[in-house]
Protein backbone atom coordinates (compact mmCIF):
# COMPACT_ATOMS: atom_id res chain seq x y z
CA UNK A 1 0.00 0.00 0.00
CA UNK A 2 2.76 2.26 1.28
CA UNK A 3 4.35 1.42 -2.34
CA UNK A 4 0.98 2.25 -4.47
CA UNK A 5 1.36 5.81 -2.72
CA UNK A 6 4.28 6.46 -3.16
CA UNK A 7 3.96 6.20 -6.91
CA UNK A 8 0.95 7.65 -6.85
CA UNK A 9 2.65 10.72 -5.25
CA UNK A 10 5.23 10.57 -8.13
CA UNK A 11 2.40 10.52 -10.83
CA UNK A 12 0.93 13.39 -9.40
CA UNK A 13 4.54 15.32 -9.22
CA UNK A 14 4.80 14.64 -12.86
CA UNK A 15 1.72 15.32 -13.81
CA UNK A 16 2.07 18.74 -12.12
CA UNK A 17 5.49 19.31 -14.25
CA UNK A 18 3.90 18.68 -17.55
CA UNK A 19 0.75 20.39 -17.08
CA UNK A 20 1.93 23.82 -15.24
CA UNK A 21 1.69 26.71 -17.83
CA UNK A 22 3.11 29.89 -17.16
CA UNK A 23 1.21 32.92 -18.31
CA UNK A 24 4.12 35.03 -20.03
CA UNK A 25 6.64 33.82 -21.81
CA UNK A 26 9.76 32.42 -20.33
CA UNK A 27 12.30 35.40 -20.63
CA UNK A 28 15.12 32.37 -19.59
CA UNK A 29 17.14 31.13 -22.80
CA UNK A 30 17.27 26.94 -23.31
CA UNK A 31 20.62 25.33 -21.56
CA UNK A 32 22.39 22.55 -23.47
CA UNK A 33 22.85 22.04 -27.05
CA UNK A 34 20.40 21.50 -30.29
CA UNK A 35 18.65 18.16 -29.94
CA UNK A 36 19.61 17.27 -26.15
CA UNK A 37 16.49 15.75 -24.45
CA UNK A 38 15.59 15.59 -21.20
CA UNK A 39 13.47 12.55 -20.36
CA UNK A 40 11.02 13.47 -17.17
CA UNK A 41 10.05 10.44 -16.15
CA UNK A 42 9.40 8.44 -12.96
CA UNK A 43 12.23 5.75 -11.76
CA UNK A 44 9.84 2.46 -11.41
CA UNK A 45 8.04 3.22 -14.71
CA UNK A 46 11.80 4.31 -16.57
CA UNK A 47 13.65 0.99 -15.68
CA UNK A 48 12.73 -1.78 -18.56
CA UNK A 49 10.96 -2.14 -22.04
CA UNK A 50 9.89 1.67 -21.76
CA UNK A 51 13.40 3.09 -21.48
CA UNK A 52 14.51 1.43 -24.47
CA UNK A 53 11.12 2.42 -26.36
CA UNK A 54 12.52 6.16 -25.35
CA UNK A 55 16.16 5.01 -26.62
CA UNK A 56 14.71 3.78 -29.88
CA UNK A 57 12.91 6.80 -30.42
CA UNK A 58 15.26 9.22 -29.54
CA UNK A 59 18.84 8.25 -30.26
CA UNK A 60 18.58 5.69 -33.81
CA UNK A 61 21.10 6.47 -35.95
CA UNK A 62 20.08 9.24 -38.17
CA UNK A 63 20.26 7.75 -41.83
CA UNK A 64 22.87 9.46 -44.28
CA UNK A 65 25.65 10.49 -41.93
CA UNK A 66 29.26 9.02 -42.33
CA UNK A 67 29.49 8.08 -39.02
CA UNK A 68 26.82 7.17 -36.61
CA UNK A 69 24.84 9.53 -34.80
CA UNK A 70 20.85 9.37 -33.45
CA UNK A 71 18.30 11.32 -34.32
CA UNK A 72 18.79 13.39 -30.81
CA UNK A 73 20.71 13.28 -27.90
CA UNK A 74 19.27 12.40 -24.00
CA UNK A 75 20.90 14.01 -21.64
CA UNK A 76 19.49 12.41 -18.16
CA UNK A 77 16.20 10.61 -17.23
CA UNK A 78 15.02 12.28 -14.30
CA UNK A 79 12.78 11.57 -12.00
CA UNK A 80 9.72 14.40 -11.50
CA UNK A 81 10.54 15.22 -7.69
CA UNK A 82 14.40 15.57 -8.77
CA UNK A 83 13.64 18.04 -11.62
CA UNK A 84 16.13 21.10 -11.55
CA UNK A 85 15.57 24.49 -12.33
CA UNK A 86 18.45 23.08 -15.24
CA UNK A 87 16.88 20.28 -16.34
CA UNK A 88 13.65 22.10 -17.09
CA UNK A 89 15.53 24.84 -19.15
CA UNK A 90 16.49 22.40 -21.95
CA UNK A 91 15.16 23.04 -25.28
CA UNK A 92 13.60 19.16 -25.67
CA UNK A 93 11.69 17.72 -22.47
CA UNK A 94 10.02 14.67 -22.89
CA UNK A 95 7.57 13.80 -19.97
CA UNK A 96 6.08 10.31 -19.59
CA UNK A 97 3.18 9.92 -17.56
CA UNK A 98 1.86 6.73 -16.42
CA UNK A 99 -1.83 7.39 -14.93
CA UNK A 100 -4.25 4.23 -14.71
CA UNK A 101 -7.16 6.60 -14.54
CA UNK A 102 -6.75 7.49 -18.44
CA UNK A 103 -8.69 5.68 -20.88
CA UNK A 104 -5.85 5.24 -23.61
CA UNK A 105 -2.30 6.60 -24.36
CA UNK A 106 -2.24 9.72 -25.83
CA UNK A 107 0.37 13.15 -26.51
CA UNK A 108 0.64 17.09 -25.88
CA UNK A 109 3.33 19.40 -27.00
CA UNK A 110 3.44 22.85 -25.08
CA UNK A 111 6.42 25.31 -26.70
CA UNK A 112 8.21 27.53 -24.23
CA UNK A 113 7.16 26.80 -20.76
CA UNK A 114 10.20 27.30 -19.18
CA UNK A 115 12.94 28.52 -21.69
CA UNK A 116 13.11 29.78 -25.09
CA UNK A 117 12.78 28.63 -27.64
CA UNK A 118 11.68 25.08 -26.00
CA UNK A 119 9.48 22.06 -27.18
CA UNK A 120 8.02 19.61 -24.50
CA UNK A 121 5.74 16.21 -25.23
CA UNK A 122 3.96 14.93 -22.85
CA UNK A 123 2.87 11.07 -23.04
CA UNK A 124 0.06 9.93 -20.83
CA UNK A 125 -0.68 6.49 -20.74
CA UNK A 126 -3.13 4.03 -18.47
CA UNK A 127 0.27 1.76 -17.82
CA UNK A 128 3.80 1.56 -18.65
CA UNK A 129 2.88 -0.62 -21.58
CA UNK A 130 0.44 1.47 -22.83
CA UNK A 131 2.74 3.92 -22.85
CA UNK A 132 5.88 1.86 -24.66
CA UNK A 133 3.38 0.85 -27.37
CA UNK A 134 2.37 4.16 -27.63
CA UNK A 135 6.05 5.19 -28.59
CA UNK A 136 6.30 2.63 -30.97
CA UNK A 137 3.63 2.93 -32.67
CA UNK A 138 4.01 6.96 -33.34
CA UNK A 139 7.82 7.24 -33.60
CA UNK A 140 7.63 8.90 -36.13
CA UNK A 141 4.86 11.54 -34.96
CA UNK A 142 6.90 12.15 -32.00
CA UNK A 143 9.80 12.97 -33.50
CA UNK A 144 8.66 15.09 -35.95
CA UNK A 145 7.13 17.19 -33.25
CA UNK A 146 10.89 18.06 -31.46
CA UNK A 147 12.59 17.56 -35.18
CA UNK A 148 9.58 20.55 -35.99
CA UNK A 149 10.95 22.76 -32.69
CA UNK A 150 14.75 22.90 -34.06
CA UNK A 151 14.19 23.69 -37.33
CA UNK A 152 12.04 26.62 -36.69
CA UNK A 153 14.80 27.78 -33.95
CA UNK A 154 17.47 27.16 -36.21
CA UNK A 155 15.62 28.65 -39.33
CA UNK A 156 14.27 31.83 -36.78
CA UNK A 157 17.83 32.72 -35.79
CA UNK A 158 19.35 32.70 -39.43
CA UNK A 159 16.50 34.85 -40.70
CA UNK A 160 17.49 37.41 -38.49
CA UNK A 161 21.34 37.03 -39.72
CA UNK A 162 20.60 36.65 -44.07
CA UNK A 163 22.93 37.02 -46.96
CA UNK A 164 21.05 38.94 -48.57
CA UNK A 165 23.01 39.47 -51.40
CA UNK A 166 23.22 35.79 -51.78
CA UNK A 167 19.62 35.46 -51.38
CA UNK A 168 18.90 37.56 -54.42
CA UNK A 169 21.20 35.76 -56.54
CA UNK A 170 19.37 32.52 -55.39
CA UNK A 171 16.00 33.76 -56.38
CA UNK A 172 17.37 35.14 -59.55
CA UNK A 173 19.02 31.42 -60.62
CA UNK A 174 15.93 29.55 -59.48
CA UNK A 175 13.02 31.21 -59.03
CA UNK A 176 12.22 31.00 -55.77
CA UNK A 177 13.32 32.35 -52.36
CA UNK A 178 15.39 30.95 -49.57
CA UNK A 179 16.78 31.89 -46.97
CA UNK A 180 20.87 31.98 -46.92
CA UNK A 181 22.42 32.27 -43.55
CA UNK A 182 25.19 34.99 -43.58
CA UNK A 183 28.99 33.69 -43.80
CA UNK A 184 28.22 31.94 -46.98
CA UNK A 185 30.25 33.29 -49.99
CA UNK A 186 29.53 32.17 -53.71
CA UNK A 187 32.25 29.88 -54.92
CA UNK A 188 33.18 29.93 -58.53
CA UNK A 189 32.18 26.86 -60.52
CA UNK A 190 33.23 25.57 -64.39
CA UNK A 191 29.27 24.63 -64.52
CA UNK A 192 26.95 28.38 -65.27
CA UNK A 193 23.86 26.40 -64.41
CA UNK A 194 25.14 25.09 -61.12
CA UNK A 195 24.76 27.80 -58.15
CA UNK A 196 27.32 27.17 -54.97
CA UNK A 197 27.77 28.57 -52.05
CA UNK A 198 30.31 27.48 -48.98
CA UNK A 199 30.97 28.54 -45.29
CA UNK A 200 34.36 27.59 -44.64
CA UNK A 201 35.69 27.05 -41.28
CA UNK A 202 39.49 26.00 -40.00
CA UNK A 203 37.99 22.06 -39.81
CA UNK A 204 34.92 21.77 -42.14
CA UNK A 205 33.09 23.33 -44.98
CA UNK A 206 29.35 23.81 -45.34
CA UNK A 207 27.59 23.65 -49.36
CA UNK A 208 24.62 24.94 -50.50
CA UNK A 209 24.23 23.83 -54.60
CA UNK A 210 21.02 24.57 -56.65
CA UNK A 211 20.68 24.11 -60.21
CA UNK A 212 18.08 23.45 -62.92
CA UNK A 213 17.63 20.20 -64.91
CA UNK A 214 15.21 19.57 -67.72
CA UNK A 215 12.89 16.32 -66.80
CA UNK A 216 11.21 13.81 -68.10
CA UNK A 217 6.91 14.73 -66.84
CA UNK A 218 6.14 11.56 -69.48
CA UNK A 219 7.73 9.09 -66.76
CA UNK A 220 5.76 8.23 -63.72
CA UNK A 221 5.38 10.60 -61.08
CA UNK A 222 7.56 8.26 -58.82
CA UNK A 223 10.40 8.58 -60.89
CA UNK A 224 10.51 11.71 -62.54
CA UNK A 225 12.27 12.91 -59.74
CA UNK A 226 14.82 10.20 -59.37
CA UNK A 227 15.86 10.57 -63.40
CA UNK A 228 18.20 13.45 -61.96
CA UNK A 229 20.51 11.61 -59.82
CA UNK A 230 22.92 11.12 -63.05
CA UNK A 231 22.86 15.03 -63.98
CA UNK A 232 23.73 15.22 -60.40
CA UNK A 233 26.67 13.43 -60.83
CA UNK A 234 27.01 15.76 -64.14
CA UNK A 235 27.13 18.85 -62.22
CA UNK A 236 29.42 17.55 -59.27
CA UNK A 237 32.07 16.19 -61.73
CA UNK A 238 32.76 19.71 -62.69
CA UNK A 239 34.06 20.44 -58.62
CA UNK A 240 37.81 19.18 -57.98
CA UNK A 241 39.60 19.17 -55.06
CA UNK A 242 42.77 21.99 -55.38
CA UNK A 243 45.98 20.10 -55.47
CA UNK A 244 44.68 16.72 -56.44
CA UNK A 245 45.06 15.91 -60.33
CA UNK A 246 42.31 14.03 -61.58
CA UNK A 247 39.91 14.56 -58.82
CA UNK A 248 36.21 15.44 -59.15
CA UNK A 249 33.36 15.86 -57.08
CA UNK A 250 30.77 12.79 -56.76
CA UNK A 251 27.77 10.64 -55.11
CA UNK A 252 29.05 7.68 -53.20
CA UNK A 253 28.62 4.71 -54.70
CA UNK A 254 28.45 2.86 -51.52
CA UNK A 255 24.41 1.37 -51.64
CA UNK A 256 23.92 1.48 -48.15
CA UNK A 257 24.56 5.45 -48.01
CA UNK A 258 21.26 6.41 -50.06
CA UNK A 259 17.91 6.91 -48.62
CA UNK A 260 14.87 7.94 -50.54
CA UNK A 261 11.98 9.67 -49.14
CA UNK A 262 9.98 10.11 -52.34
CA UNK A 263 7.00 12.66 -51.10
CA UNK A 264 7.95 15.73 -48.73
CA UNK A 265 5.37 18.49 -48.71
CA UNK A 266 7.13 21.93 -48.31
CA UNK A 267 5.17 24.96 -48.05
CA UNK A 268 2.62 23.74 -51.02
CA UNK A 269 5.12 21.80 -53.03
CA UNK A 270 6.19 17.95 -53.21
CA UNK A 271 9.87 17.07 -52.80
CA UNK A 272 11.98 14.24 -52.73
CA UNK A 273 14.55 14.01 -50.33
CA UNK A 274 17.54 11.98 -50.72
CA UNK A 275 20.49 11.25 -47.62
CA UNK A 276 23.35 10.01 -48.91
CA UNK A 277 27.76 10.65 -49.31
CA UNK A 278 29.22 12.75 -51.21
CA UNK A 279 33.19 12.18 -52.21
CA UNK A 280 35.99 13.21 -54.44
CA UNK A 281 37.56 10.88 -56.35
CA UNK A 282 41.33 10.75 -56.02
CA UNK A 283 40.97 12.16 -53.19
CA UNK A 284 40.08 11.54 -49.74
CA UNK A 285 37.63 14.21 -49.37
CA UNK A 286 33.92 13.16 -48.24
CA UNK A 287 31.13 13.72 -46.03
CA UNK A 288 26.97 13.59 -45.51
CA UNK A 289 24.60 15.04 -47.87
CA UNK A 290 20.68 15.93 -47.69
CA UNK A 291 18.73 16.95 -50.74
CA UNK A 292 15.67 17.90 -52.47
CA UNK A 293 14.37 17.69 -56.15
CA UNK A 294 10.90 19.17 -57.07
CA UNK A 295 9.17 19.06 -60.67
CA UNK A 296 7.35 21.43 -62.75
CA UNK A 297 5.49 19.99 -65.10
CA UNK A 298 4.21 23.11 -66.64
CA UNK A 299 7.88 23.64 -67.73
CA UNK A 300 9.28 20.08 -67.56
CA UNK A 301 12.10 21.41 -65.22
CA UNK A 302 13.38 19.77 -62.15
CA UNK A 303 14.90 22.46 -59.40
CA UNK A 304 17.68 20.24 -57.34
CA UNK A 305 18.97 21.76 -53.82
CA UNK A 306 21.75 20.23 -52.22
CA UNK A 307 23.41 20.73 -48.78
CA UNK A 308 26.54 18.60 -47.90
CA UNK A 309 28.66 19.55 -45.42
CA UNK A 310 32.44 18.21 -44.68
CA UNK A 311 33.64 17.76 -41.32
CA UNK A 312 36.15 14.91 -40.59
CA UNK A 313 36.33 15.58 -36.85
CA UNK A 314 33.13 16.98 -35.62
CA UNK A 315 29.95 15.93 -34.86
CA UNK A 316 28.08 16.09 -38.44
CA UNK A 317 24.06 15.65 -37.26
CA UNK A 318 23.83 19.22 -36.17
CA UNK A 319 25.82 21.01 -38.81
CA UNK A 320 24.01 19.12 -41.31
CA UNK A 321 20.90 19.16 -39.99
CA UNK A 322 20.85 23.38 -39.84
CA UNK A 323 21.57 23.13 -43.68
CA UNK A 324 18.73 20.97 -44.47
CA UNK A 325 16.02 23.51 -42.44
CA UNK A 326 16.84 26.01 -44.80
CA UNK A 327 14.66 24.45 -47.25
CA UNK A 328 11.95 24.66 -45.01
CA UNK A 329 11.91 28.67 -45.47
CA UNK A 330 11.53 28.13 -49.94
CA UNK A 331 9.07 30.09 -51.23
Amino acid sequence: MKRSLMFAAMVASLLFVACTVKNTAPSKTTAGNAYDVVVICADEAWHGDLSYAVCDLLEEPLPGLTRPQGYFNIVKQVSPQRVSDIDRKYSNLLVLSINPVVGEASYTTAKNLYARPQSVVTITAPSVAAAEAFIQDATSTLREEFERGERNASNSYYAQRPAEQLMEDFKSHTGMEMVIPAGFFKATTREESLLWYIRDYPSRAQYIFAFKTPCDTTLPEDMQALSVMGTINTMFSTISSKGAEGSYMRISSEPQSMYITPDININGREWMEMRGWWEVANDFMGGPFVGYVTVDEATSEALVILFGLYAPEDPQRNLLKELEHLIYTIE
